[in-house]
């Protein structure tokens, strides 16, 4: 298994890395500099790795800021409390920000970094599985508006991901269960052999078979790497990757965050988009039922999108968005993706019945 994943990006390139130990990673980068850094976390990542926090605590560039948990905690507020707590330590443009936790940490640090003296370099330390194999590659930051998800934010890459899988075993088996939504997904739209790896291998995931999490992260980051560095700023190939994305979105937002996990949504929204590939698109019954057969084997809350006309507002909120048009990700078949304009409002409402 490779150690090192390289985003290949010009100037902005960097590596994606295995490490033993975050808090030595930490220490190096915090060393690397004489200006202040920020290590933003949340309480429960603290709470579950206090003794390693403490000793960073204690190194004097080294500055601990919590934020709030969930997806609320995407947002201006937030924000605005991260910078100005940079501001009043006299953080400069030799600062780093080290953004320790999933993917609402990642977002938020990144955004944060972003915009602090129009822009300060940072490191990504993703704790699940959901960060590791997607929110953490690519610079995408953001925050939440009211009337949905990302809708704040830059495309900003980090100097690094530093990959620690010993956060996997404090995971709880929602989150990582959750969290294959976004592995199945690179199957699904770019790799049809990694799809049947995960078929084959299910169960060694699910029991938390270290070697073969690995190779799954591994996978995930060469893929989303290879789609990142052809497409950064997400004008065409890279759309790819917000397959399940779309419908899921407007259910975080329909659900305002408080019923499912982020990939638990994207769960349900790529049944929807399966179904729209199969009964609108060129996806053949065959590859439909077998897609459709993996994702019967996650275990997913129930939902009641019981006004569709309020979800489908949602939708249209989408950064998709075109004019009258949303630029919908169908599949062709298993391993192949494409855009599409084709796909109606009615359509999506219609693939709501699969939920």
């Amino acid at each position: 298994m490779a150690n090192k994943v390289k985003v290949d990006l010009g100037n902005n390139s960097y590596n994606i890395t295995m490490i033993e130990d975050f808090k030595d990673s930490v220490k190096r980068f915090a060393s690397s500099t004489e200006s202040q850094c920020m290590l933003i976390t949340q309480e429960n990542i603290f709470d579950l790795y206090k003794n390693q926090f403490n000793d960073l605590s204690n190194i004097s560039n080294v500055n601990i800021f919590l934020i709030d948990e969930g997806e609320k905690a995407k947002s201006f507020d937030s924000t605005i409390s991260i910078v100005n707590e940079m501001a009043d330590k006299r953080f400069d443009r030799s600062s780093l920000v080290l953004a320790i936790g999933g993917g609402v940490v990642g977002d938020i640090a990144g955004f944060a970094a972003s915009i602090y003296m129009r822009g300060v370099k940072y490191i990504q330390y993703p704790t699940t599985l959901l960060a590791m194999v997607d929110s953490s590659i690519g610079g995408k930051t953001g925050i939440n508006l009211e009337d949905g998800k990302n809708l704040v934010g830059r495309i900003y890459q980090p100097i690094a991901v530093e990959i620690d899988t010993n956060f996997l075993s404090t995971l709880p088996k929602r989150e990582l269960n959750a969290a294959l939504a976004e592995v199945v997904k690179y199957g699904f739209i770019y790799d049809r052999e990694f799809f049947d790896y995960i078929v084959n291998n299910i169960t060694e995931i699910n029991n938390r078979n270290l070697d073969v999490i690995q190779e799954v992260i591994t996978q995930c980051c060469e893929i989303k790497s290879d789609i990142v560095s052809e497409d950064e700023n997400e004008d065409e190939l890279r759309m790819i990757l917000n397959f399940g994305h779309t419908i899921g979105h407007a259910i975080e937002s329909f659900t305002k965050y408080e019923e499912l996990l982020h990939g638990e949504a994207i769960f349900y929204g790529m049944k929807c988009a399966l179904y729209l590939s199969n009964k609108f698109g060129d996806l053949n019954n065959d590859d439909y039922k077998e897609s459709c057969q993996l994702l019967s084997k996650f275990d997913l809350p129930s939902l009641n999108i019981d006004n569709k006309d309020i979800f489908i507002n949602f939708v249209k909120n989408d950064k998709k968005f075109r004019g009258e048009n949303i630029r919908f990700i169908l599949l062709d078949e298993i391993g192949k993706s494409r855009i599409s304009e084709d796909i109606s409002f009615d359509q999506i409402k219609e693939s709501l019945s699969t939920l």
